[in-house]
């Protein structure tokens, strides 16, 4: 508690120091963690992928360091080492933890979504009813750095509003849309039509010098169809 006076600053409401006591703001705060929401989808697909790549890389690295090991350590020398670690577990449980499993350098974040072991989402712990209620009170306090990152944060707010601009949704401004099979053929339509219409005089003089349609083929005529 001392810890979170120190980093937040007095006369805070009552939830928000409740809040910094349960996520002391050095390690959950957006000012310290230095974490980032992607804004677009695509963003967030490409840092998944450079994700998996990191992990799959460490991964390849550990596996190829125990290979090495084992080769350079005979099989006596590896059942000493085994028989070393085992009895500094039974002195010091948090000694082999702390050295063979290296921890994340923060914890989860409460306001996003937390992926287990067995690859499963779980909700966030905080829902974004919350999250906003809290972001409301931080601004008036001054105090919205210290908050995790989120999608309710001012900054994420600003970031999707310089992205996208002021799109009204359903217009098709800014974004991709359904809309009916008449609407999404409509450009395609009315460049063809333009181009048949340019066109037209020379087909009319290549029509008369034939002979009216003497050797023309079914595929040569432009099929467009007049409103």
């Amino acid at each position: 508690m001392e810890a979170v006076a120190a980093a937040t600053p007095p006369q805070l409401p009552a939830r928000l120091l409740r809040f910094f006591a349960k996520y002391p703001p050095q390690l959950y705060g957006a000012k310290f963690t230095q974490q980032t929401i992607p804004v677009t989808k695509k963003e967030a697909k490409l840092r998944r992928i450079a994700q998996a790549a990191e992990e799959e890389e460490q991964k390849a690295l550990r596996q190829a360091q125990a290979e090495e090991q084992q080769l350079r350590n005979p099989p006596a020398a590896a059942e000493e080492q085994q028989q070393q670690q085992t009895q500094q577990t039974l002195a010091d449980p948090n000694a082999l933890a702390s050295s063979s499993s290296p921890q994340q350098k923060f914890p989860p974040n409460p306001f996003l979504p937390i992926k287990t072991s067995g690859k499963r989402w779980l909700s966030p712990r905080i829902g974004l009813r919350r999250q906003a209620e809290l972001f409301k009170l931080a601004k008036k306090s001054g105090v919205e750095a210290l908050l995790p990152v989120s999608r309710k944060s001012t900054e994420f707010k600003q970031q999707r509003l310089l992205l996208h601009g002021l799109r009204i949704r359903g217009t098709g401004e800014g974004q991709k849309v359904k809309g009916h099979k008449w609407e999404r053929q409509h450009d395609d339509k009315m460049e063809e039509r333009y181009k048949a219409i340019v066109n037209m005089p020379a087909l009319v003089r290549e029509w008369q010098a034939r002979g009216h349609g003497r050797g023309f083929k079914k595929e040569q005529f432009p099929k467009v169809r007049m409103p």
